[in-house]
C-alpha cells in the first residue's frame, strides 16, 4: 500500500499497458475505425478511469471500446474490453 494517491499522469501509462494487452488478443480495426476512438479519463478518490470510445452527436450513444481502472493506492488495475460487442 502506498501513503501517497497515484496523479492521473501516474496512472495513465499503467492504464495504456493494460489495454494494449487487452486489445492484442483481439482482431485489429483498420487505422480508419481507430482514427474515431477518443480517450476518456478521470479520476475519483479511489480510481483513476479510462475509456476509449466511439463518440456520437448524443454521448448516450458513444460505443465504448474498453474502460481500464487503477487504483490510486495499489496501482492495480482492471480492464473490461467491449470490442467484439461493437458492430
Amino acid at each position: 500500500m502506498r501513503d501517497k494517491l497515484l496523479r492521473m499522469d501516474e496512472m495513465e501509462p499503467i492504464a495504456r499497458e493494460a489495454t494494449r494487452r487487452a486489445l492484442s488478443d483481439l482482431p485489429k480495426p483498420s487505422k480508419e475505425e481507430q482514427a474515431n476512438w477518443t480517450l476518456g479519463k478521470f479520476e475519483t478518490e479511489t480510481e483513476g478511469v479510462f475509456e476509449i470510445y466511439i463518440p456520437s452527436e448524443r454521448p448516450l450513444d458513444a460505443k465504448v471500446i474498453s474502460c481500464a481502472r487503477v487504483d490510486r493506492r495499489t496501482g492495480e488495475v482492471s480492464i473490461e474490453v467491449f470490442l467484439d460487442k461493437l458492430s
